[in-house]
């Protein structure tokens, strides 16, 4: 079956509410288990131990393991990520306020707390990314219609206001910033939890790194 937004859409009215307690329990262990070890790392037998239940129970409830997958995507999409991180950094993205380094500095800085609160959602989505195409398509769509063109405006209007070079391409921009976002979080979260960074220092080292390649200074 073609993952699509609709079919998540239609998922997501079962991950809000539930058969019973027993099936909400299978999602939320499903949810750690397939962040954990991804979806081809992560076994029926080991889904079906971390939410307390057999086998059978499992199937009974998920007849497939990519049902149970769908279902997790669904809360992970419908219920983290666009209403709570997209439209979050959408607001801060339209802030536009009081300078570049502040907005930029603070939108990094909302990122890390927002991600620092639930890690494993970061690990889940990491992981969807990479196993399904259809999601990343369904993700890739969201982020530009919510988050890349409103960053493109904005870079835009800095350009403008005589911040940053109007020489480069802001789009080009835009990715860079990103990826630095991206890489920083990756490396904080999945990549390294236990290495010792102090993310304020680090905030500011990446805006350092990304602003003296822009700036409007001669």
């Amino acid at each position: 079956m073609k993952l699509t937004l609709k079919l998540l859409q239609n998922e997501f009215d079962s991950y809000q509410n539930p058969n019973s307690e027993k099936e909400k329990d299978i999602v939320k262990a499903a949810e750690k288990i397939f962040a954990e070890f991804g979806f081809a790392g992560a076994t029926t037998a080991e889904l079906a131990n971390h939410a307390g239940v057999t086998e059978r129970t499992l199937f009974k409830y998920f007849p497939s393991k990519n049902d149970l997958y769908r279902r997790v995507l669904s809360g992970l999409l419908l219920s983290t990520i666009v209403p709570g991180h997209m439209s979050d950094l959408k607001e801060r993205l339209q802030s536009l306020k009081p300078n570049f380094k502040e907005w930029y500095v603070s939108i990094l800085k909302a990122r890390y707390e927002a991600v620092a609160n639930e890690p494993q959602k970061l690990k889940l989505l990491l992981g969807a990314l990479l196993f399904s195409k259809e999601f990343a398509d369904i993700f890739g769509n969201l982020w530009k219609l919510n988050l890349y063109d409103t960053s493109v405006e904005a870079i835009q209007y800095f350009q403008e206001m005589g911040e940053i070079r109007k020489d480069l391409d802001p789009n080009q921009i835009v990715r860079a910033s990103f990826s630095l976002a991206a890489s920083f979080l990756i490396t904080k979260f999945v990549l390294a939890p236990k290495f010792p960074i102090d993310p304020e220092k680090e905030i500011e080292t990446i805006f350092s790194i990304f602003y003296q390649g822009i700036n409007n200074q001669k």
